[in-house]
């Protein structure tokens, strides 16, 4: 999906290939968006300074420096700062059980880095968009419907008024 909205990715793995990976696959089909990358989840914590419209998460940032903190251990310290925040999770494994506790501790979803991993994200990435207009235009259609409980209210008030 080609989007006109302006989204904010942050891009979070330690391995150059597949960052690089994901730097062209967010440049194809999002050709607007602000893409930032960082290869550790040190580095990303420290350039988290606005609010991302999405962050993709490498589970296993700790592969290459054992004293790095890993995906889980960045997943909490960005849901500390920012409770709402869209984490996908990229993962080697395939393990349910990881999967659900990235979910337990703030993913968005778990997407799991085999061949169909790009398309998984392309369709998250339309149902997180999608979420997002949709949210929009509920709160625009609120706005509206304010609007015109208060006008109903002063035509009945003046039709009152009119009559006595």
């Amino acid at each position: 999906m080609y989007t006109n909205q302006q989204l904010k990715i942050v891009l979070v793995d330690d391995d150059p290939q597949m960052s690089e990976m994901l730097r062209d696959f967010f440049s194809e089909k999002y050709p607007k968006a602000q893409l930032s990358s960082f290869s550790s989840g040190e580095k990303a914590l420290e350039g988290l300074y606005s609010r991302p419209d999405l962050i993709v998460l490498d589970y296993h940032l700790d592969s290459t420096d054992p004293g790095a903190m890993n995906g889980m251990q960045v997943l909490k310290k960005i849901k500390e700062r920012y409770d709402d925040a869209v984490v996908i999770i990229l993962s080697g494994q395939e393990k349910a059980e990881v999967a659900a506790n990235t979910i337990k501790y703030g993913a968005y979803d778990y997407v799991v880095k085999n061949e169909s991993a790009f398309h998984r994200l392309e369709l998250l990435i339309d149902k997180i968009v999608g979420h997002a207009d949709m949210k929009k235009n509920l709160g625009t259609q609120k706005f509206f419907n304010i609007i015109l409980v208060i006008l109903l209210v002063a035509v009945i008030v003046g039709i009152i008024l009119i009559k006595m």
